[in-house]
Parts: C-alpha cells; sequence; structure tokens
C-alpha cells in the first residue's frame, strides 16, 4: 500500500491543510495530490512558494481563519522543533468531527539507525506517536506500517521495507 491510497480516502471533496507543501521531489510529492482530489486544499510551509495556495508560516504558530476537515502532516513532524506545539495547533484548526493524518518513518527501521536523516528533531515508533498523539488530545483511529514514499519498489524491496514508514490516522479526543 502506498500512503496515497489510503490519504485519498479521507480527503476526496474535503477542506485539506497541508503541512510542509513545499520542496518535495517528484517521488514525494504529496501536495499536488492532494491539491488535485481535496475540495479545498491550503498548504503551509517555512519555505517560500510561488503557489497562492500556500501559506508561509510555521504550522506551531500560524493561525488559520478558519478549521479544516482534514490536517495532513505527510513526513513532517519527524522535522519540526516542537512537536508538541504543532500537534496542539492543528487540533486547534481541525473540525471537531476532523481527521488528522501523520506519515512519518518508522524509528525500528534500519536505515533510520545506519544512516539517519540530519533534518529530524526526533524519531518515533508505534509507541511513541501514539503516546505523542494522545498526550496533545488525539485518538488514534487507523494505525498501519508501509513500505515508505517511493513510487515504485521491486517485489524484494516491497517486502525489506514494508515496516519502512508509518500512518496514523486520528481525531480529536
Amino acid at each position: 500500500m502506498r500512503r496515497e491510497e489510503l490519504i485519498e480516502s479521507y480527503i476526496r471533496n474535503k477542506e485539506v491543510l497541508d503541512v510542509g507543501s513545499v520542496g518535495q521531489t517528484e517521488d514525494y510529492d504529496l501536495w499536488s495530490f492532494i491539491k488535485e482530489r481535496a475540495k479545498k486544499a491550503t498548504g503551509i510551509d517555512t519555505e517560500p512558494s510561488t503557489d497562492n495556495s500556500i501559506v508561509r508560516g510555521s504550522i506551531e504558530s500560524t493561525t488559520f481563519e478558519k478549521k479544516f476537515d482534514v490536517v495532513v502532516l505527510g513526513d513532517v513532524l519527524e522535522h519540526v522543533d516542537n512537536q508538541g506545539l504543532v500537534l496542539d495547533n492543528v487540533r486547534k484548526h481541525l473540525k471537531d468531527d476532523g481527521v488528522m493524518i501523520v506519515t512519518t518513518p518508522n524509528a525500528k527501521w534500519l536505515t533510520v539507525a545506519f544512516r539517519p536523516n540530519p533534518t529530524h528533531t526526533a524519531w518515533h515508533d508505534k509507541y511513541t506517536i501514539f503516546n505523542i498523539l494522545q498526550r496533545h488530545g488525539f485518538r488514534v483511529k487507523h494505525f498501519q506500517f508501509y513500505c515508505g514514499n517511493k513510487r515504485r519498489y521491486s517485489l524484494f524491496k516491497r517486502l525489506l521495507a514494508s515496516r519502512q514508514a508509518m500512518i496514523v490516522v486520528c481525531g480529536k479526543v
């Protein structure tokens, strides 16, 4: 399963906030995917963009004048300075019946131990992601491991990477 397959079922015809919308590669371009399928998509990133739908700012502190049906943090949480501030601000901007979707690498995967990403500020496994979400007022509705964000893997690589990343869908408590 690719993360996009699950994400699509939640964002179709919804108002979506995508966190970390700028600077994605072709293999990791979640913003374009969301923008094509959501009823209305707003992005936020600390990097500048020529796309008028993307606000320049930090999700730790930016205030929007509205609430969203869905907030997507696609491989973002592990990059921010203060995960608690991010989750609190997302919760504030999420409708009561809305969902937040988080994807993040699995800290118990080999590539993390042997080749850590220097831009990551924290690593999560299933236990720690559930814990931080609960501490900040979220209830996990769906969790699963998946084989990462590349578009194509050979059968061997899919089997080898089957638990490389995690996707968590949660709502407000």
